[in-house]
């Protein structure tokens, strides 16, 4: 009611809090779809940049009392929505929907004066379970750090969450751009060849720089190695080009890594799958995932900057692609997992597994988003017995049970008008259980480097960066234009500098459990390790105190 003191907590980024009656009414009520969107569902034009709800849970927290809410069952096909008192009625809530049944609207075109715009639905609901778990939590576990505390021992008491033997160097995360399709000419002819941006050669020399920099536990993404370049083939199949240095160059690599005690995984995407593969490897009539009314196939692309629609190539063919049908990903994903064990890799690297998820309409028995979960979680089963780790890219909660690393993780939350405060909810679920970093730090859109690094610090995150051999000017007229500062020449020192204040800073946590986080005034923040280490960040610029302890501007302290 009006009168409560508190707070709500929503899963927008990595974790969001709403104050209780903040005054915000003329804010939009947040409302995100857990999982992101169907992508089947979601309009082409796309108007906001938003991180998805990459976690099926939201709570609220009054002076006495902390409810936290799981959504155990039907969590692809539900979304979050909070809203605070003056607005339609006195009450501060969050509650889940879910979609119980599917609809489209098809476009119809005649003469003149003859077009309408039809409602399709779906003959019959789907037939997905729904349930919400409510937990009343104790004093012990009070506000959104006693939320993150209870639903780790959860997670661990269900086998879900393992924690780490020990402490150990924290990592540095890095992606390794190697093969690149470009247009080129032979005789005259034009034709799509595969540029070596990092050769597997020169992907070890960067690890042994890196290594001479000070930056000891290294985890290589190693992008483009197989199946003609970065956006490669589907993944029905294993070819390394002598290019880049062929199956023993790869192997010899993943060995360098080993011997420096770092790991190697080979990056491979199996969903969105690439306009080149069309042909022998993918049929894209029959294998991609279709509309319901319609029956056109799912295909998208990059986000037309003119007219803000997600289908265009914006002159590279390769850079769209089809969605694959869950029907089909079992036999891709078996395929290739039967392929890859007879390769001396560490891990497998998974950029769209553990992060995308979409229906099929128009098949004898329609996909639904549930169903299409059920079928991600089988290929992941198939992908750990395979003995391969598994690294995912902004990862949903589903892939916590599989995931040895994580990449690319939102180290904040989409700023929604009605959005009080970002927590780092998603980090003290699974900190001390799963290493993981946020987006590439050469690439971010902020001008800020020291903020960045702060925010590292407080949530407990590792550096990331991406670095070619070659100079990133050679890949201009590519697909892979948007990565535009990546040689590894220009950025080696940085990454140094950065790894080495980050990694000191955390040392003795890597294996620790985040147990509390706090929000104090004019940009301080506080975190608590159970293994009694404290840190103070201040973000503000000038110096504060924080009861006896002196936080500099723009800085942190250690206890």
């Amino acid at each position: 009611g009006t009168d409560d003191e508190g707070y709500m907590v929503v899963p927008n980024g990595d974790g969001s809090i709403i104050y209780l009656n903040n005054g915000k009414t003329n804010a939009t009520n947040y409302n995100q779809y857990i999982y992101g969107i169907d992508p089947l569902a979601a309009d082409y034009t796309v108007v906001e940049s938003a991180s998805n709800a990459t976690m099926a849970l939201y709570g609220m927290h009054t002076e006495n009392s902390t409810i936290l809410a799981t959504i155990e069952a039907g969590a692809p096909l539900a979304s979050v929505t909070a809203g605070i008192s003056g607005k339609v009625n006195s009450y501060n809530y969050v509650y889940t929907s879910f979609v119980i049944r599917g609809s489209e609207t098809l476009e119809m075109f005649g003469t003149t004066g003859n077009e309408a715009t039809l409602p399709i639905i779906e003959p019959d609901p789907y037939n997905a379970e729904f349930t919400v778990r409510y937990s009343f939590l104790d004093e012990d576990h009070a506000g959104y750090s006693g939320m993150a505390l209870y639903l780790r021992e959860r997670l661990m008491a269900e086998g879900v969450l393992t924690p780490k033997a020990e402490a150990e160097e924290l990592k540095f995360y890095y992606d390794i751009i190697s093969g690149v399709e470009m247009t080129e000419f032979f005789l005259g002819k034009q034709y799509m060849g595969l540029t070596a941006m990092t050769t597997f050669d020169e992907a070890a020399e960067i690890s042994r720089q890196l290594t001479d920099l000070g930056i000891s536990n290294q985890v290589m993404n190693l992008q483009g190695w197989f199946n003609g370049g970065y956006y490669h083939d589907a993944a029905n199949h294993i070819f390394t080009t002598r290019k880049l240095g062929g199956k023993k160059g790869l192997e010899e690599l993943n060995a360098v890594l080993e011997e420096q005690g770092g790991k190697l995984y080979a990056d491979v995407a199996f969903q969105k799958v690439s306009f080149e593969s069309e042909g022998i490897w993918f049929n894209y009539q029959a294998e991609s995932a279709k509309y319901y009314g319609s029956g056109y196939v799912a295909s998208f692309g990059q986000v037309n900057p003119t007219n803000f629609r997600q289908t265009s190539s914006l002159g590279y063919h390769e850079t769209m692609y089809d969605l694959i049908s869950p029907k089909f990903l079992v036999r891709h994903v078996g395929t290739f997992a039967d392929k890859f064990e007879g390769y001396d890799v560490s891990g497998i690297s998974l950029r769209g597994l553990g992060n995308t998820l979409h229906s099929d309409k128009k098949r004898t028995n329609i996909i639904n988003r549930s169903q299409a979960l059920d079928v991600v979680l089988g290929t992941l089963d198939t992908l750990e017995e395979s003995g391969k780790d598994l690294m995912f890219s902004a990862a949903n909660d589903y892939t916590w049970a599989y995931s040895d690393d994580i990449l690319n993780l939102p180290l904040g939350d989409n700023e929604y008008i009605l959005v009080d405060e970002d927590i780092p909810l998603y980090e003290m679920i699974i900190h001390g259980s799963i290493d993981y970093c946020g987006n590439v730090y050469n690439l971010s859109d902020s001008k800020d480097a020291r903020k960045r690094v702060l925010n590292m610090i407080e949530y407990g995150a590792a550096p990331h960066f991406v670095f070619t051999w070659e100079d990133a000017t050679e890949m201009k007229y590519s697909g892979m234009n948007s990565s535009y500062a990546t040689s590894f020449g220009t950025w080696a020192d940085t990454a140094a500098k950065v790894y080495l204040e980050v990694s000191a800073s955390l040392r003795g946590v890597t294996n620790a459990v985040m147990v509390s986080h706090e929000i104090l005034p004019n940009g301080l923040r506080h975190v608590v390790y159970d293994n009694g280490t404290e840190i103070f960040i201040n973000y503000s610029d000038r110096a504060l105190m924080a009861g006896s302890v002196k936080v500099e501007a723009m800085g942190y302290t250690v206890q």
